[in-house]
């Protein structure tokens, strides 16, 4: 298909540019001017093979629900092609994300990994038909910050219907042996692909990590099919035994607040996360990102504020304003950063936030500030809708329009005083181990919101 960025598919999606030319077709960068928001089209002439793969995979992803695969919102046609209309994903394969690394730390590499397992769970525990993805690769793995997304299931099946029937596109080099020879698919071959796919990433690891996951990755990878792991829950059990063993921590160590229009409460939401995690002993700094210059106007109102290398100390509460390029100050450290973007971000500023606190006004006349936007859309699970100063039907409406749990932030008169309303809210990040019991209850409001 010649591109043309005045064609208009089936009256809805404009076609912006090309993204990528793969085996079985072009795919576009496409925006659906309804909803303005852009869409990834995988277009497939009707006259080859691989247009049957456009179906097939149409089919398999039209039931998918997952944050590390991709959206099926259409399949479209006409006389010379179909096309397979698709959330776009903005990010970079991890094949190119790596060629770009001099290393990874250990705490990416088992993110990476149990992000994998979590997709090939999902995947392989789907009921009544569990599906067979068969063409894992770096080129297939998107890197979306600390997000992976899996793409292209041209060639994933229903184990119902596997057999004999992969195809091979150039990927011998993560394909189990028995695909080679042609003999019965299972849920192991996928095993030995992740295997491979760990293995791929081992260079850029410091020595004392290769070592203690070579054992994890050999017997992925064993070509006996009858000596891998079985399942998806004993590979991932074995990576949990190894990261036990580091001594990780899985305390989330940067929090990207970020807010829908100015004025929405995002450094007052910030500035009060770092008061409560102080308070009860989680290590936290606010690190001020844009140039509204908030804090310093915040500060000057207080008595008894110390500063120290150009941080401002009060109370529980610690934080950096926005300094100038001229101004030198020792990068801040703690067990969290809180950093306060406001409406100033982009999707680079947010790549390395492991948590990305969106914050809502919750007057009904500020909806529409805060509808869905691309940006957001690819932060998968990593993103949290808080509404401030929000009533009933406004959580109602986030809810909905997130399709996520919305946290209601409740009236908060002093910013600098921890109590236990903040308390719960650090409980509903899961920074406690009460975090699980929280969670479910706001996931239980939420299902109740939705059925309203």
């Amino acid at each position: 298909m010649n591109f043309n960025n005045q064609i208009i598919l089936s009256g809805r999606y404009q076609l912006l540019q090309p993204l990528g030319q793969g085996n079985s077709g072009t795919v576009f960068l496409a925006r659906q001017q309804s909803l303005e928001l852009n869409r990834a089209i995988k277009c497939f002439p009707k006259t080859s093979a691989p247009s049957l793969f456009a179906v097939s995979e149409a089919q398999i992803l039209k039931s998918i629900q997952h944050p590390g695969i991709p959206t099926i919102y259409d399949l479209e046609e006409d006389e010379s092609f179909y096309y397979l209309v698709e959330e776009y994903i903005e990010g970079d394969t991890l094949e190119e994300f790596l060629l770009r690394q001099q290393s990874i730390s250990q705490n990416l590499f088992f993110q990476f990994c149990e992000q994998l397992c979590d997709i090939f769970a999902y995947l392989h525990t789907l009921h009544p038909s569990p599906i067979l993805y068969q063409d894992l690769k770096p080129e297939h793995i998107i890197v979306c910050g600390l997000q992976i997304k899996l793409i292209d299931f041209s060639v994933a099946s229903f184990i119902g219907n596997s057999g004999n029937d992969f195809k091979h596109f150039g990927n011998v080099d993560f394909s189990a042996p028995e695909l080679a020879y042609g003999e019965t698919v299972t849920l192991t071959s996928d095993i030995y692909s992740i295997g491979k796919v760990m293995e791929y990433m081992t260079p850029y690891l410091d020595a004392s990590t290769n070592r203690m996951i070579q054992p994890i990755i050999q017997k992925a990878i064993s070509a006996d099919p009858m000596l891998r792991y079985q399942t998806i829950h004993e590979l991932s059990c074995a990576l949990q035994k190894a990261i036990d063993n580091t001594g990780r921590t899985h305390l989330r160590q940067t929090i990207a607040v970020i807010g829908s229009h100015s004025g929405c409460g995002s450094t007052h939401i910030a500035v009060s996360l770092v008061t409560q995690l102080n308070a009860q002993g989680i290590s936290a700094v606010y690190q001020e990102m844009n140039w509204n210059n908030s804090l310093r106007k915040m500060i000057t109102q207080l008595n008894h504020v110390h500063e120290w290398h150009g941080c401002y100390c009060y109370q529980c509460f610690k934080g950096y304003p926005k300094y100038d390029k001229g101004i030198e100050i020792a990068e801040p450290t703690a067990d969290v950063i809180v950093k306060d973007y406001g409406c100033d971000y982009s999707s680079a500023s947010l790549a390395t936030a492991d948590q990305i606190l969106y914050i809502c006004g919750g007057g009904p006349w500020h909806r529409a500030d805060a509808k869905p936007k691309d940006i957001l859309l690819q932060m998968g699970n990593r993103l949290r809708i808080i509404a401030n100063l929000c009533d009933h039907n406004s959580a109602i409406y986030f809810a909905r329009q997130f399709s996520q749990p919305v946290y209601p932030y409740p009236y908060d008169t002093d910013i600098f005083r921890a109590d236990s309303g903040k308390q719960d809210f650090v409980h509903w990040l899961s920074f406690e181990k009460g975090g699980n019991r929280l969670s479910l209850h706001f996931k239980n409001l939420f299902s109740r919101l939705l059925q309203l």
